[in-house]
């Protein structure tokens, strides 16, 4: 088994594929859902999903998760979708530990399966990750013992992808970091800046050249590194510019026009200026940083911006588009190609 475009590390063992979650998707997940899916025993990509918060909805999720992720493949030209390897993420709650969560997680496990199998596809594995410790519940309701992931020393798989040439991978959280939204002071003055945007309607009528022009030098202004804020009226300004879907498709090609670096700085900065009560306006900002990153080959940070886009809009196609292209490894100039075709003149 081996990542798309890089050495062939060989995944051989149930203990093998649990420690080799992190790098099948570039970082390591939280309360999720993750798919793995395989071609003729080649990894083709790997999907994650919100773990639904009530028992009840796991029979929707267990069949509109098989039925999105079989249909990805069911394209002429694509290749076939022979099995999965399915990983079951939570923490304990106070007072519990990771056996607790596999208890938990072993139906939801059963109807996945069962779900995959309608669609023909082979569930391999249906591994739970929980305090540091994996359990395989491919054919138990009851689970054991769980096994301990390697700790300090590392592992075969963490070892075989180091030397197939692939980083350590992150955590959620350290990656999520580069565009939580502002806190303390530079929050208030922020959110006074939207306030006041929100209230007179300032931008609501501005034409759409006016607002690429603002962009245009914001993007200017970034390609200094000295640069990492806007004024705050400035930045209202911007956020309220982007909910316009002309103005975000064409801000996609900013990179492009500018340089990526200032083009991934002025979208991540944007991200964060969307304060609390205004969270949804980092939408756009987010799925174009998410752009931006898979321009740079940063996978991880590209999937977890655009999901907290679709977690904030999901209405929003643009995000949901960018979301399914990146699960089956849209190529940079395939997604440039898109960008440029939405930059009218």
């Amino acid at each position: 088994m081996s990542r798309p475009d890089s050495a062939v590390v060989r995944l051989q063992t149930p203990a093998d594929l649990a420690e080799a979650l992190p790098y099948l998707i570039g970082y390591r997940p939280r309360k999720s859902l993750v798919v793995a899916a395989f071609h003729d025993r080649a990894f083709a990509f790997a999907a994650r999903l919100e773990l639904p918060v009530m028992e009840s909805d796991w029979f929707d999720f267990a069949t509109d998760c098989s039925r999105a992720i079989a249909s990805e493949f069911d394209t002429p030209g694509l290749p076939t979708l022979d099995s999965v390897v399915l990983y079951l993420l939570d923490d304990p709650a106070p007072g519990q530990n990771g056996h607790t969560v596999a208890t938990r997680l072993a139906p939801l496990a059963g109807l996945l399966h069962s779900a995959f199998s309608h669609h023909r596809v082979t569930v391999q594995l249906s591994l739970c990750i929980s305090a540091n410790e994996w359990w395989d519940l491919s054919d138990d309701t009851d689970p054991g013992p769980g096994i301990a992931l390697p700790d300090t020393t590392p592992g075969p798989a963490t070892v075989a992808f180091t030397v197939a040439g692939q980083l350590p991978a992150p955590s959620e959280e350290t990656l999520t970091a580069a565009f939580a939204p502002l806190t303390g002071r530079a929050a208030d003055t922020m959110r006074a800046a939207l306030d006041t945007v929100a209230a007179t309607n300032t931008f609501g009528a501005a034409r759409p050249r006016t607002a690429r022009a603002m962009l245009e030098r914001a993007a200017t202004a970034f390609t200094d590194p000295a640069t990492t804020a806007l004024p705050p009226a400035d930045t209202a300004a911007l956020l309220y510019a982007l909910r316009d879907r002309l103005v975000r498709d064409w801000s996609m090609s900013l990179p492009d026009t500018h340089t990526n670096p200032a083009a991934r700085r002025l979208f991540t900065y944007l991200a964060t200026a969307a304060v609390d009560s205004y969270e949804v306006l980092a939408c756009a900002p987010l799925t174009l940083l998410a752009a931006s990153a898979w321009y740079d080959d940063d996978e991880a940070l590209a999937r977890l911006a655009v999901r907290r886009a679709c977690l904030l809009n999901p209405a929003a196609r643009l995000p949901a588009m960018l979301l399914a292209a990146f699960n089956m490894r849209i190529s940079k100039e395939q997604l440039k190609d898109m960008a440029r075709a939405g930059r009218p003149s």
